[in-house]
This record gives C-alpha cells, sequence and structure tokens, in this order.
C-alpha cells in the first residue's frame, strides 16, 4: 500500500466518522426538539384510553398523581389540576376487554356537612354538573361527556375547563363563602 493509497483511504474513514457523527448529532437533536405528545385541538375522539386521560391531564397543566383501572377493567386516573382542584378522570367502556370506552366522567369529592336539601338546592343551580352526597360528610361533583360519534379534542379539554369552574363555584357554596344557595322548596 503506497502512502497516497493510506491517506485516501484515512480521509474516507475520517468522512465516514464525521457524517456518523452528524448523523448522530442530528438525530439527537429531532429527538430534543419532539416534547410531549399532544392532540390537535380538531382531532375527533371517539373513544379513550389509559394514555389519552393522562394526555388530558398534561394538556391542562395538571399534576398526574395516580392511575387504576376499575372491576370492568375501565382506565382512570386521579390529578391536581393548577388552581389546586383534586379530581378523578373515569371512563366507561362499551366491551368486555375496556378497549372501547366511549364515556369520560370527571369527578370531585368535597368535605361538606351541609343537609342534603342543601346540596340539592346547589345541584339545582348548576345544570352542567350533578352534585350529590354519597354520604353525611362527603359531596361529590361530577360531569360526563358521551363520546358516541365523536367530540374534538378541544371540546373534550373545554369540559374539563369547565368542570374545574364549575367546582370552584360548588366549593365556595359548600363552605358559605359564595353566593347564598336558595332555599329548597
Amino acid at each position: 500500500m503506497g502512502i497516497l493509497e493510506l491517506t485516501v483511504r484515512s480521509a474516507v474513514r475520517a468522512l465516514l466518522s464525521i457524517g456518523a457523527v452528524a448523523a448522530l448529532a442530528g438525530g439527537m437533536a429531532e429527538a430534543q426538539l419532539v416534547g410531549p405528545p399532544q392532540r390537535a385541538p380538531d382531532m375527533l375522539v371517539t373513544s379513550v384510553a389509559l394514555d389519552d386521560l393522562r394526555l388530558l391531564v398534561d394538556d391542562l397543566g395538571g399534576t398526574f398523581l395516580a392511575a387504576g383501572q376499575n372491576d370492568a377493567g375501565a382506565p382512570f386516573v386521579f390529578a391536581r389540576l393548577p388552581e389546586g382542584l383534586t379530581l378523578g378522570i373515569y371512563t366507561v367502556c362499551t366491551d368486555a376487554t375496556a378497549t372501547d370506552c366511549r364515556g369520560v366522567e370527571f369527578m370531585a369529592a368535597f368535605g361538606s356537612a351541609l343537609t342534603d336539601k342543601d346540596v340539592a338546592a346547589i345541584d339545582r343551580a348548576y345544570s352542567a354538573i350533578s352534585v350529590y352526597k354519597p354520604d353525611p360528610d362527603t359531596v361529590h361533583v361530577s360531569r360526563y361527556v358521551i363520546l358516541d360519534h365523536g367530540v374534538t379534542w378541544a371540546n373534550l379539554r373545554e369540559n374539563a375547563v369547565v368542570f374545574e369552574a364549575l367546582c370552584a363555584r360548588v366549593s365556595e357554596r359548600l363552605s358559605g363563602s359564595g353566593p347564598d344557595v336558595p332555599p329548597s322548596p
């Protein structure tokens, strides 16, 4: 092998090494540009899975707390939203394998010793949510979204935002610092 051939081989190796490093760095730069998964606002949602619930929490700026499945296998998550509301986001599935979940329920629980009658008055004041007492010291607030035939991702997210805003109002009423609850008939 002559000196010229060795020099050409060394140059080719150097170019290949530089190319490999550049490709690797380019791949790393591309990987760094990719953020957390997102959904397009106009994406039609007809069914949700656990990953969708976690993504919804992230999209709301919330903190993921826990996840699980109910006895039927339907996924759910617990989260804390930026304004402090802790809630559960549950699914209702149409199949035995819990892979076709066409309902989403947002639920929050508050401590309150208000009477059933007072809580029923709050419930009547907010038709977009359900407010009820499962036991003497607890009030549940829930909002159910049906996904049959689809809703956009933006609409599902907005349902969560509306739920959070209404929970703040209910919390004020339960604590006695909100507007007066009209007396029950």
